[in-house]
This record gives structure tokens, sequence and C-alpha cells, in this order.
């Protein structure tokens, strides 16, 4: 298989309803795709969804120099065997020269083009399926009253949800947090998650307040970015003895190797979408497990089609990952899918709706060669 062309394609699609959490609040996904050919005609599908508080990354960016210099590294490539894909992948990842959505997104596209041009044997990356039922997890966001909440946790009921994960980072969380409670009669585990938009003192307050809830985590209680974290996240598990869970502080390999071993998280979070794709998810994952760090799976609000069939990937050859959270809740999220999906035995084909070219295109990038990238502002040809 050789690389022979590569389109970033820039969309937007409209949320059914506004979501909101402590770190953003959107109504729709601004989204890239990523479509990588080969010389036999065959297209394969990556997607980008990039997060400025969580990888560093914006959509900005990405479009307009690391999608068109990453495709430039690409078109040319030639992979006759899928060790040499995962050779080149590994070598990429390694050298961490690109940031990790960007990156994840043309691993996804080369995957999905080398699977349809030779075949894909997947449990080189991720192991043999899964031999368990995952769970499901349903995610509330940030809502505006009591009676949206209550409405949130029937939706979870209706929805079977097995575990709710709730976003904390305002005030009167421990009592939003009592109302979910009573509704579901203290039989439904939550996980907490401040996406970093608390204090040691504020996370600490709210544990306290909620140490007769059925709480199974913490996650992301402060930034990332904080110069203190680690002492402040063993301050906060001695304290509470509730198990923290790292989600924005765990987006990269050596991220995950950094926090292995410090006593400071008890969980990382695995997103296909921050953590650059199916093999990088496998390699923190590893890291975890070699740890004694436990694994929860999420995903990232707004996917589409191509990124939540990756989500699915993982969470059907992971048996210690317990579910993907809010993967189903993405399915109708969405006003407008704008990728439809054909699964052809173990082959997976994607393909652009016509519509999403009047529905939520924003631009296009063509590369032409190994060198030359176009742009394209109107509708694709």
């Amino acid at each position: 298989m050789r690389v022979t062309g590569c389109e970033i394609l820039r969309l937007r699609l409209p949320f059914r309803s506004a979501f909101r959490h402590a770190a953003a609040e959107r109504s729709a996904s601004d989204m890239i795709l990523v479509v990588l050919e080969d010389d036999g005609g065959r297209r394969g599908f990556g997607e980008i969804l990039a997060r400025s508080y969580v990888t560093g990354e914006t959509n900005e960016e990405i479009f307009a120099v690391g999608a068109p210099e990453l495709g430039a590294l690409v078109v040319g490539q030639r992979f006759e065997r899928q060790a040499a894909l995962l050779a080149f992948l590994r070598a990429e990842l390694e050298g961490e020269r690109w940031q990790p959505a960007l990156f994840g997104g043309f691993e996804a596209a080369l995957i999905n083009l080398f699977e349809q041009s030779v075949s894909w044997d997947l449990t080189e990356i991720l192991g043999t399926r899964r031999k368990t039922t995952p769970g499901n997890c349903f995610t509330i966001g940030l809502e505006p009253s009591e009676d949206r909440y209550r409405q949130r946790a029937r939706e979870a009921r209706l929805a079977g949800a097995t575990v709710v994960k709730v976003k904390v980072g305002g005030e009167g969380d421990a009592r939003r947090l009592g109302v979910l409670n009573e509704c579901w009669k203290g039989a439904m585990p939550l996980r907490l998650d401040a996406n970093g938009g608390l204090t040691v003192e504020q996370a600490g307050a709210l544990l306290d307040a909620c140490s007769a809830l059925p709480i199974e985590s913490l996650e992301q209680p402060l930034a990332a970015t904080d110069p203190d974290l680690l002492a402040k996240l063993r301050q906060l598990y001695g304290r509470s003895g509730v198990p923290l869970v790292a989600d924005e502080s765990v987006c990269r390999v050596s991220d995950a190797r950094r926090w292995a071993g410090m006593g400071a998280y008890q969980f990382f979070n695995i997103r296909v979408g921050k953590c650059g794709g199916l093999l990088a998810c496998s390699m923190i994952m590893g890291v975890a497990r070699s740890s004694g760090i436990r694994l929860v799976g999420g995903s990232m609000v707004g996917e589409s089609a191509v990124l939540r069939h990756a989500s699915e990937l993982l969470l059907l050859h992971s048996d210690d990952l317990p579910y993907v959270e809010g993967l189903r809740q993405n399915r109708s999220l969405l006003a407008f899918e704008p990728v439809e999906v054909v699964v052809h035995g173990e082959t997976t084909v994607f393909r652009l709706r016509e519509e999403a070219w009047e529905q939520c295109f924003v631009g296009c990038r063509r590369i032409d060669s190994a060198f030359v990238p176009s742009f394209e502002s109107g509708r694709h040809a």
C-alpha cells in the first residue's frame, strides 16, 4: 500500500443540546476529518477532536499547520506489511514530534486504509477480544437546575447505566449530587469529574460533604499544570481515600511513565482522541498495568462515527477497561452524523455523506504531493 493523497476536512457538527463542564461549554463539535488515499483508490478515515484544555491543541492550529505537515510526511509512504506500519507509528510516537489528537487522527486513517488494502490484525496492538460484558457509563454535565439533574437521572436509568460520571466544579455540587443520589435511591455508583477546576481545599471539602454518597472516584480534581500537583494529589488522597483519576494529566505515553509509581493517581482515563490513537492507548495501558494503576475508558464529547469506532475497538479488546464513558450518548448528541459506516467482515469502510458539504463543511486542505499542500475554503469538487 502506498499513500498517494491526503484531504483534511474541517467540519462543525451541531449538538441537539449544549454540554457544559468546568473547563468549557459547547453546542457543537468543531472537528477535523483526515482522509488518506492509496494507489488503489481506497480511502482511510481518521478523526481529530482538539481540546486546548486537554492536550494544548487547537483545531485552528491543526488545520493550518499540524495536519498539513503530518500529511506531507505520510503522503508517499509505502507499507506492504503490518509490521512496517507499526514500526513507523511507534517511531513517531516515541519521538513526540506530533501532538496527541493530531497524531491519533492520522494513525486511525492509516490503519483504516491499510485494513482495506491488505489486512489488519488488531490483536497485535490491543490483544485478544474481551470475554466479559462491558458496563455502561452515562455522563452528566453541569446543568442549570435541579429539575434538569432529575431529568438526566431518568435518562441514565433508561439508558441502562451501570455507573454515572458527573461533572463538578460549580457552586452547590454536593447538593446536586444529593439530588441525583435520591433519584437512584443510593444504588448508582458515581464518578466525579472536575476537569482540573478545583483547588485542593475545594476538592477536599466536596469529598467530605459527599462522604455518605457512593462515590467511586474523583477525576482530575486539580489543573494538570499545577506546579505542586504531586504533593496536592497525595494530600487529597491521604485525606479522603477516594481514588483519583488522571485525565488531562495523562495524554502521552511519557505522561503515563512519569506518573506511574508516584502514588498520586489510582486510575488512568484512556481516551483514543486525547492519547494519540490506539497504539498509544495500548502503550499507556501497559504502563498502568505494570504499575498497579487501574483503568477507565473515556470518549470525547461530540465524537462522530470515526472516532467512536476507534473507542469501540479499544473497549472490545480490553477486559480490564470496564466501559468507555459517554460512548452511547455521542450517537444521540450530534444533530447530524457526517460519516456513514459500512462493515465488510473485519474491514470497516467510512463514507462522507453528501449532505455534509451543505450542513457542516468549514474548509478543506489537500496534500497533492509529499511537499505541496493546497487550501480550499469552498465546497470540495
